[in-house]
């Protein structure tokens, strides 16, 4: 793989790829708030503390978006450091209006390690992140879509710490690993995140002096429940030790509960869950 674009990147001339993590948390048995632009609104569940990683399964929604500069997603955020030295690592699904109306889910990753001013790369579009997975395409459609009512279909979602070295991992699905992010990329977030968010964050360029019209997840608050309601389900983070669990001290956050919201909860098979979601503009939400 000496032809990966990984080596176009000044900080890698010399570095040797991996092909599978060489460590995982334990559970697994190796088995097959950050910087906010003002434009940008959230309904997502907020953990603090020192982390090596986090899961969670994300349900999947074809989600409408109002104009060509807006867009909505559904994502895990680890992130350390404050400020201008913010360094996230953030991965899951993202809709966002093309010329063709397509308004299909597609899976993303970002990275930043200065709080989103010259540093990092969405998707592939630069050196970072080293993509080493022939079966799942990052930036491709992801599907099937879940339905009002009807089938529910969602994408789990691991980034965890590779502890011998260093490395930040991505895997999807049941045993898919799709690459990982050297941590010589990171300052602030190069031995441990701070803060873990999951949650549905959307553009609002209000035009015409309104809000948007784009929906967050399907579309519907969180109190709508299940078949209605986007969610995040089975969300644990990786401590420091390398053990998988429930977090504990979770804060939900909204940035206007009008527009967007989230109920958390927990149950024996969904474990720490949330729903959440919303229409945007409404007789509320202007």
């Amino acid at each position: 793989m000496k032809n990966h674009p990984i080596y176009d990147h000044p900080l890698f001339k010399i570095h040797t790829i991996q092909m599978r993590p060489s460590s995982f948390p334990k559970e697994w048995n190796n088995e097959s708030l950050t910087t906010q632009n003002k434009s940008n609104m959230y309904s997502i569940l907020v953990t603090k503390g020192r982390f090596h990683g986090a899961k969670a399964t994300i349900s999947l929604w074809k989600s409408y978006v109002q104009t060509l500069r807006e867009f909505s997603l559904a994502q895990i955020w680890l992130a350390s450091g404050t400020s201008r030295d913010t360094n996230t690592i953030e991965a899951g699904w993202q809709v966002y209006k093309s010329l063709y109306g397509d308004y299909n889910p597609r899976y993303f990753i970002y990275w930043t390690a200065d709080g989103y001013q010259d540093t990092g790369c969405y998707n592939l579009k630069c050196p970072g992140f080293v993509h080493v997975s022939q079966d799942f395409a990052i930036g491709a459609t992801v599907s099937p879509v879940s339905s009002v009512g009807g089938a529910q279909y969602q994408i789990p979602t691991s980034i965890w710490r590779d502890t011998r070295s260093g490395h930040w991992w991505l895997k999807v699905y049941d045993n898919i690993f799709v690459g990982y992010w050297p941590s010589s990329l990171f300052t602030t977030l190069k031995d441990v995140a701070t803060d873990v968010h999951w949650g549905g964050e959307i553009t609002n360029n209000r035009d015409g002096s309104q809000h948007t019209t784009t929906k967050m997840g399907s579309g519907h608050f969180a109190e709508v429940g299940y078949e209605k309601a986007s969610y995040f389900k089975n969300i644990e983070i990786v401590d420091e030790g390398e053990i998988m669990k429930p977090p504990v001290g979770t804060s939900p956050f909204m940035s206007e509960e009008n527009c967007y919201n989230i109920k958390p909860g927990t149950d024996v098979h969904w474990g720490t869950y949330f729903f959440f979601g919303g229409p945007g503009r409404n007789a509320k939400c202007k």
